[in-house]
This record gives structure tokens, sequence and C-alpha cells, in this order.
């Protein structure tokens, strides 16, 4: 953490997957954490799976044991969004993925919430200036897109909607900052935001090079694991090819080296709906690389892998 965070007390709505994982990370900051869900069942589970995750921590060797059961302690159940939203400084939506349900959920928010209380949405595709549509107060409303899972990903997406106030974006940067997370913050909205449309464009390719017959779904994710992502752990796209261009720099890189890169972009894919056949391709080559093992096992080796890294850059100076 770097500093205090602005609040002390965080509602979260909708306590799936990605809520839970928010509960859990707002707990480790020293928050007070009030979870609700429309689906008692739903909330019963989140609350089991937020624990899971400060469990995790401590497993992973990323909290002291006495951490994460100090931020346990910290999760508590509300009963309605009302009781859940009592007190809170800072309220973190993560219902399912439908304006609707959003849109419903931020109305009831906005008429019960003190106006400056600030209202995020996890939303990974939808728009914030369609979400505050219709609200009281939409200068308070905002994204705040994680990385999944967010108790162990620092990234976070920032945006505003047409209506929301710059001094709500500065106020939620700072906030995550103290928490010790990675905040962005987009000058205006795009569907996807920044990482899943990065994200969306080098799935294509991995699609199609499966498709087209060039490669194995296997060797194509060992291509990006062992190779750029290694890279991308430390380092953004812009910032590896600036130091690609040597002593010139990204203007040499752009200028030479960049050339090359329009026959590569002559020769890549550009549909927008995943072709049949390509579905059941990379579907049966995720099977054979799953080898049988569930998607539980594989999130397992994939976290102890994350907390390897994230553990090894801690240990740097933040200049690197």
């Amino acid at each position: 953490m770097s500093g205090r965070p602005e609040f002390t007390s965080v509602g979260v709505v909708g306590t799936g997957t990605i809520g839970a994982s928010w509960a859990a990370c707002y707990a480790l900051g020293g928050l007070e954490v009030r979870l609700y869900d429309a689906a008692p069942a739903a909330l019963d589970g989140g609350l089991r799976a937020a624990a899971a995750f400060l469990d995790q921590h401590a497993e992973l060797g990323l909290a002291g044991r006495a951490r994460a059961d100090e931020a346990a302690a910290r999760l508590r159940r509300a009963d309605s969004l009302e009781a859940m939203a009592e007190g809170a400084g800072f309220v973190q939506e993560s219902v399912r993925e439908t304006l609707e349900a959003k849109q419903e959920v931020f109305g009831r928010l906005d008429a019960c919430l003190p106006p400056g209380t600030p209202i995020a949405s996890s939303t990974s595709g939808l728009l914030m200036t369609d979400i505050q549509r219709g609200l009281r107060r939409p200068e308070r409303t905002l994204i705040a897109h994680p990385f999944n899972p967010p108790h162990l990903i620092p990234l976070v997406e920032l945006v505003g909607g047409e209506r929301t106030a710059p001094e709500t974006l500065d106020r939620a940067r700072r906030f995550f900052e103290a928490l010790g997370k990675t905040p962005v913050t987009l000058r205006r909205e795009v569907p996807g935001h920044i990482a899943n449309r990065l994200a969306a464009a080098l799935w294509r390719e991995a699609i199609d090079l499966v498709a087209s017959g060039a490669a194995s779904v296997e060797d194509v994710d060992k291509a990006l694991s062992a190779g750029p992502g290694l890279r991308w752990a430390v380092m953004g796209q812009h910032m590896i090819y600036h130091l690609g261009g040597g002593a010139g720099g990204y203007r040499h890189f752009i200028d030479h080296i960049g050339s090359s890169f329009g026959a590569y972009w002559r020769g890549m894919a550009d549909w927008t709906a995943i072709p049949p056949e390509a579905r059941e391709q990379v579907i049966a080559g995720v099977e054979r690389s799953a080898a049988g093992r569930t998607p539980a096992e594989l999130a397992r080796g994939r976290d102890r892998r994350l907390a390897a890294v994230l553990k090894a850059l801690a240990d740097l100076p933040a200049e690197v």
C-alpha cells in the first residue's frame, strides 16, 4: 500500500467471482467490507469465496496468516442493498453484465447513498454513459474495471461517462493507489476499455494461427507465455519496442524495424465473429492441452505462478 485510503468502508454488490475477489482485495487493504447479493445463496457463496481468497493469499505467501485472518474478520454480510450502502464510503458493483441490471442497481444506490459517495461498476464491456443515464447524481459514477482475479492482479481501469466529474476519477485513482493497485484512467470511453481491447486483438490472431494450420493451441500459448508474456510482466508494448530500437529508441524502431510489420498486418485475420470451424478447433486444442485437469486445478497453478511473479516484482526497485 502507498498511503492511507480515503475511504474506510466499502460496499460490494454482486458476489460472484469478481465481487468476492474485490471483497477480499478491499479487506486486505484494511477496509470494512459489506457484501450484498439479491440471491441469498449467491451471497453465502460469495462470503465463502472471499474468505477462501484470503486464505490463498496467506498460503501463497502474499500476506501473513494474521493479516489474512484480520481481513476475513472485516467481511460483513448485508441482507439488503440499503444495509450494504449504509456508511459505505465507496461502492463496487459487480452484478450480471447487462445494462438493465446495472441501471437498476445504480438507480437504487443513487437514491440511498449520500451525494458524494462514488459508485463504481466492474463492467468489462458496457459504457458508463449508458449506465448513468437517468441518475440524479451521475457525476459520482464511474467504471473501475479489474483484471481477473482482482485480489491478485493489480490493474484497475477507470472510465468516466459523459456526466462523470473529473474529481470522481481523481478520487478513485488516489483510492486505488493507496490500496497498492495500479489504476489507469481512460481519456474517453471505448468498448472493452484498454486491456480487453488489446486482449481481443491478440485472441483473434491466436485463434487464426490455429485455424489456419500455422500452429497448435499449445504452441501458440507457449509462444506467448515463454516470450512476450515475460516482457509484458515488467513493461508495456510501447516501451518494449522503444528498447527494441536500441540507441535510436522508438523512432528508430518504427522507421526501420516497424516497416516489416506491414507484412504481418496484411496477413492477419480481420473477421469480427469467431468462425464456427475455428471455434471447434481451438476448443478441442485447449481440452487436449488441459489434459484432464479441471479449471479449478488450472486456476490454482495459475495463481501460484502469479504469486511468484508478484513477489519477484515487489523485490525490485520501482523504476525497473
